[in-house]
């Protein structure tokens, strides 16, 4: 059994993890692809249209990337947490403390991210989960880092919003659009995770060409559209990432992108039908995802659009902040969990979010306009946050003091989590 300093010492470990878009990757899946078209077929069921898959470049054939289980677990808190005020905001917090268990570094001279032997040895419906949550994870840590996106909006708690401007084609639905500046550019991506093999994973990366829709916007901007599926072994962590239908220009995020355009199939297509809406309510929604994370209930309550607050009713009753952190990074405010474990240690567990951030977001007006600064471009202070981070996404520390570890993960998009561990005399 692991000692909690061993523990607290792994989260905070760069892990590698293979980042493969390869040629060989398309082929497997495109002889998915034809396998499902030839069971239809022979079913004489309707086909389902088959999607060009291309490589993303900077991954082509592989790439290795660093990431801390920190790093992964703030990136689950921060996708899991809806930005509608309600009780499922508890479902970041306890992502985030379910699995900080779950992960091992390998021994190897560049340590590899692993699940623990505990984490393998759940049942399967917990695997699952922890497969969905983890893929999920790297996913937003993925497009943060490499694809500089700043927010992503749930598609499946958007569409239940009343008047949601979009009309939706298809009864595909991928799991998130991720986006800097949501007057530009929407990544459309769907998320898959699993601990059986990689060609199970294939698999769900064909379906998953099936469910990423196209988006079409009225000024001509792009949709892309994304793919990303974690693999959990024995041995290695592995990501494949592919761009199916790619029709979008990539280059301008990976200059040395290049593939033939791919021929649109099928209606697999949303079409938007005010874009200023559109990306008034993904910058408010953003928000108050931000917002939610760190406990500002009624912060993010006062960032939706006013049909989102009236249809789901009254203000929350959480009336302040109760945590305040002074960091090198600047003051986070936050809620806090506290747990005590069978061994004699007491964990808080801390959600924040950046003060200043908190304080100067811009109160939300229907008259909003649509170039709006977005995030921490409208706060100056902030700007010197971000600039400590340079190309990262996620900045950690470790603090080892007489009876207690503190462990801290901040991010570009101006939360922090912290973990205090200390031994209960």
């Amino acid at each position: 059994m692991p000692t909690i300093d061993n523990l607290l010492n792994t989260l905070l470990t760069d892990c590698h993890v293979e980042v493969e878009s390869s040629p060989r990757l398309i082929d497997r899946i495109q002889h998915k692809q034809n396998l499902r078209d030839q069971d239809l077929t022979r079913r004489h069921k309707p086909g389902v249209p088959i999607k060009t898959v291309t490589p993303i470049a900077i991954f082509n054939p592989s790439e290795t990337i660093q990431i801390k289980p920190f790093s992964l677990l703030h990136s689950i808190g921060l996708i899991t947490t809806p930005p509608i005020p309600n009780l499922a905001s508890l479902s970041s917090t306890w992502a985030i403390i379910r699995y900080l268990w779950a992960f091992e570094a390998g021994t190897q001279r560049m340590p590899r991210l692993l699940l623990s032997s505990i984490a393998r040895d759940l049942d399967f419906h917990q695997k699952a989960v922890l497969s969905d949550e983890v893929g999920m994870g790297m996913a937003w840590y993925i497009m943060n880092n490499y694809f500089h996106t700043t927010a992503a909006r749930d598609v499946s708690k958007a569409l239940e919003m009343p008047e949601w401007p979009i009309d939706q084609q298809t009864s595909a639905l991928p799991d998130y659009l991720f986006y800097d500046d949501p007057s530009g550019d929407t990544f459309i991506v769907e998320c898959k995770g699993n601990q059986s093999s990689e060609d199970s994973t294939i698999h769900q990366m064909q379906r998953g060409t099936e469910q990423v829709p196209s988006i079409i916007f009225n000024d001509d901007r792009r949709s892309i559209s994304i793919v990303i599926a974690t693999c959990m072994l024995n041995n290695k962590t592995k990501v494949f990432i592919v761009d199916p239908d790619s029709e979008n220009g990539l280059e301008k995020y990976f200059p040395k992108y290049s593939s033939e355009k791919a021929e649109r199939i099928g209606p697999n297509k949303w079409q938007v039908k005010n874009d200023e809406l559109f990306s008034r309510d993904s910058r408010l929604l953003g928000r108050a995802k931000a917002l939610m994370f760190a406990g500002c209930d009624i912060e993010a309550f006062s960032q939706l659009p006013y049909d989102v607050q009236n249809y789901y009713g009254k203000y929350p009753k959480r009336t302040e902040i109760k945590e305040r952190f002074e960091t090198d990074y600047g003051l986070f405010v936050g809620v806090s969990e506290n747990l005590r474990n069978s061994e004699g240690y007491d964990i808080t567990f801390s959600k924040c979010i950046l003060d200043d951030l908190r304080v100067k977001y811009s109160p939300f007006s229907q008259n909003s306009p649509r170039n709006e600064l977005f995030g921490f471009e409208q706060i100056s202070a902030s700007l010197e946050y971000l600039e400590r981070f340079g190309k990262s996404s996620f900045k950690s520390e470790l603090e080892e003091l007489k009876n207690y570890f503190r462990a801290r993960s901040y991010s570009k998009d101006g939360t922090m989590v912290q973990l205090i561990v200390s031994k209960n005399h």
